[in-house]
């Protein structure tokens, strides 16, 4: 069917309004008031006045841009990287540390109030740190330009690549290997069959995670194991993969593994134990915020007696360090591949009273040997969605205690109103600024159940 042109009705550009600005929210958007409108726009700070225009409304709430600054705030900060007005990844940097945790912690407190009808008091505890060199594990994009690839960040917004070289917030050794790998990639053969790369900085070596599309050759496998050699890393690659137990010979999956370099040298440490790993593992990109927090969990556990139930669990950030305190902990998670390394690295180290279990937290569960059983003290860590089901499970189930960790306080809100509805007391909270330069926050809330169990 031939389609015809038809010329877009014209529209006409919004008139821009001069507005000052007094706060911030928690997406980072600086919040101003005029004519009984409330605007949101994003690159400004308070204290600051600027000519904005709409982009779109909802009532007497608008998101806009700015097209002036007219009043720059003295606290400005004039951020000295050179890819900070096109990258994504630190879009808050102009605005001063202790600024822009406050702002967090009051939008949080306004969420709570909004959504679970809860009035926080000010945190029980914060704890940040360096806001540059603090990020351990990053993934790069890769993208074409006059025949040759680079990595870097995609921009905000968008598939378009941020060429980098060197990042302020990544890791030395992170760092180190930019230049490396944009000589490797450029030496393949199968250029146009690369995904993207990971890069994990362990407590032993650094992990490289390369994907592709297609699966690896012998001579770019090869030239692999020379980087590694060259860099002293350990690198993966992720690649189709054919299981021969299958009967359907189309049914692709994907499989990392290792290439080069010695893969018991991959480790994190969380407590003082020691969690073997992959190039592609999760863990908590900033290391010296994750050991604040992996102590004040553990601080809610009573010596000996408690049992524990850990949810989301992953590798077991939280699992190893709680055997420490607790009498009995058990570990779930749905990354059946991680679920079965954390079994192996108990095993190694004689980790007794600690289990793990593969679980789809979001489906039907309840009836697992494991979720039939009764603990004192559940601590959880979903990802940004949140854990409704779970939530709703623990209300019923009724431990005594529930650490909730969240990086997304708006699901912790609405899950935190589940609790509350079942006779738990928000007893204390406090924020992890584990994400500085950014408008991320980590959270703790402690839950108490109201009439304990004995």
């Amino acid at each position: 069917m031939v389609t015809f042109y038809k010329p877009s009705k014209s529209t006409k550009a919004k008139k821009a309004v001069t507005v000052t600005f007094t706060d911030l929210d928690l997406q980072g958007r600086a919040v101003g008031k005029e004519v009984g409108n409330t605007y949101f726009v994003e690159g400004l700070m308070p204290g600051e006045k600027a000519n904005v225009q709409e982009i779109n409304a909802k009532g007497n709430i608008i998101t806009a841009k700015y097209t002036k600054i007219i009043k720059a705030s003295e606290l400005r900060i004039q951020d000295d990287c050179e890819y900070a007005d096109k990258c994504g990844g630190c879009k808050m940097s102009f605005v001063p540390g202790d600024m822009l945790l406050n702002s967090k912690i009051e939008g949080i407190k306004r969420l709570f109030l909004k959504n679970a009808t809860v009035n926080l008091d000010d945190p029980a505890f914060f704890e940040k740190a360096e806001s540059i060199g603090y990020r351990r594990a990053c993934r790069f994009a890769i993208r074409g330009d006059h025949n040759k690839l680079y990595v870097g960040f995609r921009e905000e917004r968008s598939n378009s690549l941020v060429k980098v070289k060197f990042c302020k917030c990544l890791t030395e050794r992170i760092n180190s290997v930019i230049e490396p790998l944009n000589k490797l990639i450029n030496s393949f053969e199968k250029k146009d069959k690369l995904g993207h790369i990971e890069c994990l900085d362990s407590d032993g070596l650094l992990g490289i995670l390369i994907r592709f599309s297609e699966v690896l050759n012998k001579k770019d496998e090869e030239k692999i194991v020379s980087f590694a050699q060259a860099t002293d890393t350990v690198v993966s690659v992720v690649e189709p993969f054919y299981d021969p137990k299958i009967i359907d010979k189309k049914r692709e999956s994907l499989k990392e593994r290792i290439v080069a370099g010695d893969p018991s040298k991959l480790f994190v440490t969380s407590g003082g134990i020691r969690i073997e790993c992959m190039p592609s593992s999760f863990v908590q990109v900033n290391k010296f915020l994750n050991t604040k927090m992996l102590d004040r969990v553990c601080s809610y556990v009573e010596e000996g007696k408690d049992r524990v139930l850990d949810l989301f669990c992953g590798l077991g950030n939280f699992t190893f360090p709680l055997t420490k305190k607790a009498k009995k902990v058990v570990g779930v998670d749905i990354v059946a591949r991680m679920v079965l390394d954390a079994r192996e690295n108990a095993n190694e180290q004689g980790i007794d009273n600690i289990s793990f279990e593969i679980a789809d937290l979001e489906e039907q569960f309840e009836n697992q040997k494991w979720a039939k059983e009764d603990y004192d003290v559940v601590v959880m860590d979903p990802g940004r969605a949140g854990a409704k089901r779970a939530t709703l499970f623990l209300a019923k189930k009724k431990p005594n205690r529930i650490i909730y960790i969240s990086c997304n306080p708006l699901a912790a809100s609405r899950d935190s109103q589940e609790l509350i509805k079942k006779n738990y007391k928000l007893s204390s909270w406090g924020v992890i600024d584990m994400f500085p330069r950014t408008a991320h926050i980590e959270m703790i809330l402690v839950f108490d159940l109201e009439n304990k169990k004995k």
